[in-house]
């Protein structure tokens, strides 16, 4: 059965949105950088001289924490005082994140085509502070960080012609992150713990809209059918970015201990890992799909997912604060193609996630073992969403 062009389109409508669902996953700070794949991902047919422009919304709330792959369910009913009623609330860190991207394709040539993406983002982080003084008190607060995001520029070709690949096909993608996000928004009048509210407080990294470093990215995507009407696919991608850090303080840069072995001179020495990372992320995708109506106009889709970002950087340096991790999810999604004009969803459930050991927390497991063996291992935690939504829209327009 050959693969028409409208199937074509479905099925990478319906494979490759990487662009459309990669998204932060909470504090593990998978970054919104507006296009993974950009519109290339429906682009099976894009012709030399045609041009697409879409757009994207994505949507998560993170609220569960992990150590590892296992759960701390206190953190949603300990830790965060008490209500009116005496009941103890929990100290959860809940993030609420929104995301519209900003898509453009064109059609250098039949296979190869050239995409731009600009993110905007819009994310809340609502968290639990300890008042000390003057009276002592907890309760929940929420800052807020948003703005233009990390741009990216990309290259995406497709090693067979399309004109006679009608079973199946193989595209490779190269592109470019740009720092075009903030990396260091700040908020104001976030309340401390001793009673005062402090202005221009940086955000944590979770919700910041940029990362800071100028990275390499390399993606794939695959089908090929299997079955009739019913094809497989598959997407990589991953995202180099060599900078160690982006200079944003985690916390106060001042914050530090007094050395009391050193005698001749006063040193101070930096507590922790205050500064953040421009760190890596990767994702890989894989799933089937089949289409249907009369002109298969409609196409439906089920893929696993695998995305986070690693504990070491491939290049660069690695003496920086981020908070490692990956899930693993089951994805559904639909798409639906009239005229020039295609709609897709997708809904990935989160069913592993882990927040694995930071370089921070190997470093410090290691250390500690020098001394006991035995010593427990360091190993922060992290917030996870239990699913994300993503609805995306495209038009075409065709060379005259």
């Amino acid at each position: 059965m050959k693969l028409t062009y409208l199937n074509a389109f479905l099925l990478i409508l319906g494979s490759g949105f990487l662009h459309q669902t990669v998204s932060a996953q909470g504090c593990v700070a998978v970054r919104q950088m507006g296009g993974l794949n950009m519109c290339s991902s429906s682009s099976y047919n894009i012709h030399k001289g045609d041009f697409q422009i879409g757009t994207n919304y994505r949507y998560f709330h993170s609220w569960r924490h992990y150590v590892g792959t296992e759960e701390q369910p206190q953190r949603q009913t300990t830790g965060g005082g008490h209500d009116a009623n005496g009941n103890e609330r929990g100290n959860a860190v809940n993030i609420y994140s929104h995301a519209l991207d900003f898509n453009f394709s064109v059609g250098l040539t039949n296979r190869l085509q050239l995409n731009a993406t600009i993110p905007y983002v819009h994310n809340e982080r609502s968290q639990v502070l300890r008042q000390t003084t003057p009276v002592k008190d907890t309760f929940r607060y929420s800052v807020f960080a948003s703005g233009i995001g990390d741009f990216r520029i990309g290259l995406n070709y497709w090693v067979f012609n399309p004109e006679k690949a009608g079973r199946g096909n193989l595209m490779l993608g190269l592109g470019v992150k740009l720092p075009t996000g903030r990396y260091d928004a700040t908020d104001n009048k976030v309340p401390q713990t001793n009673g005062t509210t402090s202005d221009f407080v940086v955000m944590d990294q979770a919700i910041q809209p940029g990362d800071g470093g100028l990275g390499i990215s390399v993606e794939l995507q695959a089908f090929r059918q299997l079955f009739k009407n019913i094809y497989g696919f598959a997407n990589g991608y991953y995202l180099f970015n060599p900078k160690e850090s982006n200079g944003a303080y985690k916390s106060d840069p001042n914050l530090y201990v007094k050395n009391p072995l050193d005698t001749k001179v006063n040193m101070d020495t930096f507590v922790g890992y205050n500064i953040y990372a421009c760190p890596d992320q990767y994702f890989v995708r894989a799933g089937v799909m089949t289409s249907f109506l009369k002109n298969n106009n409609l196409s439906v889709s089920l893929a696993a997912r695998w995305e986070g970002i690693p504990a070491y950087d491939a290049f660069g340096g690695q003496n920086a604060y981020r908070r490692p991790g990956y899930v693993v999810s089951v994805e559904p999604g639909i798409a639906y193609r009239l005229g020039n004009h295609s709609f897709s969803l997708y809904v990935p459930k989160n069913f592993i996630r882990n927040r694995i050991q930071s370089a921070n927390d190997i470093t410090t497991t290691n250390t500690q073992r020098t001394l006991k063996p035995d010593a427990e291992a360091a190993h922060g935690d992290a917030a996870f969403a239990d699913y994300s939504i993503s609805f995306g829209y495209t038009f075409r327009f065709h060379r005259m």
